[in-house]
């Protein structure tokens, strides 16, 4: 098996897991944030994981800011170490898939319940970004 067939088993399952614990809890282990990046450093380019890293988890940051924390530090943490595995570009596909699927997600709350109840529904981030990762590492390779 090489090395990159274990990084992208790797890094699916603990985009997995990381959906399955924000689903259920809401939150996303610090843990789980260190083994991916841990896991990108089975392919290690150093401009491309810490370009990637900050790349891809500064808007998350900037978006908790500015939003009084409607997102939560653990998807900032896991936008981060997901950049650090797929690098900037890819990083940011991953970004812009998963929240288009969010917001196609709450687009179908809309016209199913309301605008209302679209609004004040809280969707985890996590399964969406999960998505947009996996295809993003495919795509990357």
């Amino acid at each position: 098996m090489s090395i990159l067939s274990v990084e992208a088993i790797c890094f699916i399952l603990l985009l997995l897991l990381a959906s399955i614990c924000d689903l259920r809890t809401r939150q996303i282990p610090n843990s789980l944030s260190l083994v991916i990046v841990i896991v990108g450093l089975l392919n290690f380019s150093p401009f491309t994981a810490l370009s990637g890293l900050l790349i891809t988890g500064l808007p998350y940051l900037l978006a908790a800011i500015f939003t009084r924390g409607k997102i939560g530090g653990g998807d900032i943490k896991l936008m981060a170490a997901c950049g650090f595995v797929l690098g900037p570009i890819y990083g940011t596909l991953q970004s812009i898939l998963g929240l288009v699927l969010v917001l196609l997600f709450a687009v179908a709350i809309s016209f199913r319940f309301g605008f209302q109840a679209a609004k004040q529904t809280t969707l985890p981030l996590a399964p969406f970004l999960a998505v947009g990762g996996i295809v993003a590492f495919i795509l990357s390779h």
